[in-house]
């Protein structure tokens, strides 16, 4: 085991999306790269030595062909015990995990969502099928972020011992009681201007509402030079919109808070979700929840008691939703409380952390390495 780094415990390395400067804003990072520098920070709380290699810094053709375990990557973990990984990651992962597998070291993978869902052509697809099902395979630990991903890697043919659920902890407080305004007009999202998202999706359902007081807010990154950023911006202006829908991008923690308390309505029409973490942030806000099937978001959104389910794409039935919430408050009311005993308990940073390092820290005694 290594000592050179810290004689007192192991050290982890964990490649990924994870750049920290001493001047970063750290309530800018939001979804798994959060999840993430969470895990990362904990394992540093207990006195372990973390290092985080940022992805970005590879070569630009080693990320666009997803060579697995760059030169630099294996440069940069060597002497670690630990190699804490994200499937996101997967084709970049893949010949670093059998490395520290095969040298008898423990390897972790946290498992958000599974990529070949989200890649649009055949080849893509097929691409991180096989990667990911590789890594899950040969991973020691798997840590699964939703009940939902949980089943998806037992289905993959992972005996369920190898599996540490732990869902994201809660990064707002949970309000005392729902604001039920008497004249709604404000819907909120927060997600980057992606296409699976479903943003256009939301600006059509907007649109179809008929609700002329009601405004859209986007809270999430803005891919200026995307083209589906582009396909957004212009739907909303041929839909006659431009004066409703704000795009706000990345907001401060404190900003942030304040567009969920100023919203009256959450909606994500996403096309597929590993969790769901902005969903559970509004429901901490007691706000009534619009969103979809897809993915691990049945298991956060009780369709009928804290929220509106839809079929992913199906945004006119959305938009008669928001017509009945808009519409109806004791309708409003009755989700927004439900929303809030749900959040209730949800897990914190704290327990969540806790669970996967305890679960690691487990594992490594039983291979006689702690």
């Amino acid at each position: 085991m290594n000592t050179k780094q810290n004689v007192s415990h192991p050290s982890v390395f964990m490649p990924g999306y994870v750049s920290l400067s001493e001047n970063a804003d750290l309530q800018r990072i939001t979804g798994g790269i959060l999840y993430d520098y969470m895990i990362g920070k904990r394992f540093e709380t207990e006195g372990w030595t973390v290092k985080y290699f940022d992805m970005e810094s590879l070569p630009g053709l080693a990320k666009k062909l997803k060579y697995p375990a760059t030169p630099r990557l294996r440069r940069a973990s060597s002497g670690y015990d630990i190699l804490i990984t994200d499937l996101g990651n997967s084709t970049l992962n893949m010949g670093l995990q059998k490395k520290f597998r095969n040298s008898g070291r423990l390897t972790v993978m946290i498992c958000h969502h599974f990529r070949q869902h989200l890649e649009k052509t055949p080849i893509r697809r097929l691409l991180y099928r096989i990667s990911e099902e590789r890594v899950v395979r040969t991973a020691n630990l798997l840590v699964a972020n939703s009940s939902h991903t949980f089943r998806k890697l037992e289905a993959m043919g992972r005996d369920s011992d190898d599996i540490v659920l732990a869902r994201p902890g809660l990064s707002v407080p949970v309000v005392e009681s729902p604001s039920i305004r008497r004249e709604p007009a404000e819907i909120l999202t927060v997600c980057g201007i992606e296409a699976r998202k479903g943003v256009l999706e939301m600006v059509k359902a907007l649109k179809e509402s008929g609700l002329e007081g009601a405004n859209l807010t986007v809270v999430g990154e803005l891919y200026d030079d995307s083209e589906y950023f582009g396909s957004v911006r212009k739907a909303v202006s041929d839909l006659g919109l431009n004066s409703r829908v704000r795009f706000t991008g990345k907001l401060d923690h404190m900003s942030l808070l304040q567009e969920y308390r100023s919203a009256d309505v959450f909606m994500m029409l996403s096309y597929w979700e590993g969790y769901g973490m902005a969903i559970a942030e509004a429901m901490a806000f007691g706000l009534p929840v619009i969103s979809t099937t897809a993915g691990a978001i049945p298991d956060l959104v009780d369709n009928g008691i804290t929220g509106l389910l839809v079929e992913p794409g199906d945004w006119k039935k959305a938009s008669r939703y928001l017509r009945d919430l808009f519409r109806d408050d004791s309708l409003r009311r009755k989700f927004s409380q439900a929303a809030l005993e749900t959040a209730s308990e949800l897990p914190s940073w704290d327990s969540t952390t806790k669970n996967v390092f305890e679960t690691v820290q487990e594992r490594l005694k039983r291979k006689g390495q702690l």
